[in-house]
């Protein structure tokens, strides 16, 4: 019973780390401009042990991946009786091999490859039991410029934020003259990496 409960949480965990934070990636030999399911699998089965230290149970996909930047497959990830969905993403192209991205669901029979979160986010590591302010608004300042393709002029934290799940600090951003408030979310903690989520405010305070 503890055990899987256990293995439960790594799959969640899976999950948070790979749909909040960063998306695993590797590349693979294509044949016929094609990357086979089975491929395809075994490689993502590959790459999310990396990510959390163990692979899954087993991973099927629905077909196979087109040698094609944008091209997308869909596969299931089985871990100690739970699935979960998982979007692989064909990023680029290099003669005979492909550079995937492995994107976990955030929940069973959700999709998140046509339905992305509102917020950025950033993943970060923690010596204690909380992120420094400094590290915090570096994080933000770098998801922020990722996602709109321009950096604020400034991004600061009042407070560390909590390596704890659901913690939330308030923060500001200047860009353009304008200041905007920004909620920090600590998305999950896993083996002392907090990832965190950003959202900022629809309106300026300022």
């Amino acid at each position: 019973m503890q055990q899987s409960a256990k293995r439960r949480i790594a799959v969640r965990a899976v999950g948070t780390l790979l749909a909040v934070a960063f998306a695993a990636s590797c590349s693979a030999s294509v044949g016929s401009k094609n990357v086979s399911k089975d491929e395809v699998a075994k490689q993502a089965s590959t790459a999310l042990g990396k990510q959390i230290g163990r692979e899954p149970d087993d991973i099927t996909c629905e077909d196979g991946l087109k040698a094609e930047v944008g091209a997308t497959v869909r596969c299931e990830l089985t871990d100690g009786g739970d699935k979960l969905g998982m979007t692989v993403t064909a990023k680029s192209v290099d003669g005979d091999k492909v550079n995937m991205d492995f994107k976990v669901d955030d929940a069973p029979g959700t999709d998140d490859s046509t339905d992305p979160e509102p917020t950025d986010a950033a993943s970060t590591g923690t010596g204690g039991e909380s992120v420094s302010r400094a590290e915090v608004a570096r994080q933000g300042k770098a998801a922020l410029t990722a996602q709109v393709g321009k950096e604020p002029d400034a991004f600061s934290c009042p407070e560390d934020l909590p390596a704890k799940v659901g913690a939330v600090v308030r923060c500001q951003l200047v860009s353009e003259g304008k200041q905007y408030g920004v909620t920090v979310t600590a998305k999950s903690v896993v083996n002392g990496r907090v990832s965190m989520g950003f959202k900022v405010d629809d309106a300026a305070v300022g």
